[in-house]
Order: structure tokens, then sequence, then C-alpha cells
């Protein structure tokens, strides 16, 4: 099952982000959670939203650069510009999102790598 969906399919900040995280399958939670910490971190300056039914994180006038989802039994990290971004990433559906499904399969250091790589491509649409 996927993360419950929150009331508006298009939500901005950080409420609705948690709320989205609340949402997610039990054994999952821990991971999605991880997922949008490291993000954080990784991209101090990120503005978040829920847009169809998902974290989107993004900089102001830069665009999206990354978004989130949940599924029956994984998490998919996916940067908007990531066929870019090197070392490859290594799993999920095209070159552009990674598939995870424990925790222990989360690089940390990779991820932020990742992120700094992404925040200097440009993102996707118009962040508010």
């Amino acid at each position: 099952m996927e993360a419950k969906k929150t009331s508006a399919a298009k939500a901005s900040g950080r409420p609705e982000v948690e709320a989205w995280l609340s949402g997610v399958k039990p054994d999952l939670q821990p991971l999605a959670r991880r997922i949008d910490a490291l993000i954080l971190q990784g991209m101090p300056d990120a503005t978040c939203a829920i847009k169809w039914n998902v974290p989107f994180y993004g900089l102001k006038g830069q665009g999206w650069i990354a978004s989130m989802n949940s599924f029956k039994a994984h998490v998919k990290l996916l940067f908007f510009d990531g066929s870019k971004l090197k070392p490859t990433l290594p799993t999920g559906k095209g070159n552009n999102a990674i598939d995870y499904r424990h925790l222990e399969e989360v690089d940390e250091k990779q991820v932020k790598a990742w992120l700094k790589q992404a925040e200097q491509l440009p993102g996707w649409l118009k962040v508010e």
C-alpha cells in the first residue's frame, strides 16, 4: 500500500510532508524518514511540498530537485535530472531514481553526494 494521500494533492511546507511520512506503511516509515532527513541535511535550504501526493524537495529560483514515493515494498528517491549524476543511480525505474527496500541499503554519503551534484543542475519547474 502506498503512503496515505494528504487532503490536497498539492500542499506546501514541512507539516504536509510530515503528514505524508506518517502515512507511509509502518515497516517502510524508518526508511522514508531517513531519506527525508538526508535530503534536508544535504540541501538545508530546500523547500518542501506535496505535489501529486508525494513529497517534492527544491530550491527557490532553481526548481524541484528531488522527490520521494512509497510503494508496497520499497521507497523511491527520484532526482529530476538524475541521468547526469555520477556515479549513475544503481536501481529504480529509468536512470533518474533509486529504489530502497531496506534502511541498510541507503549509502548516506552517496545520497548526499548526489544531492550536492543535483543542486548544481537546473531544477524542474518553479519552486515558490
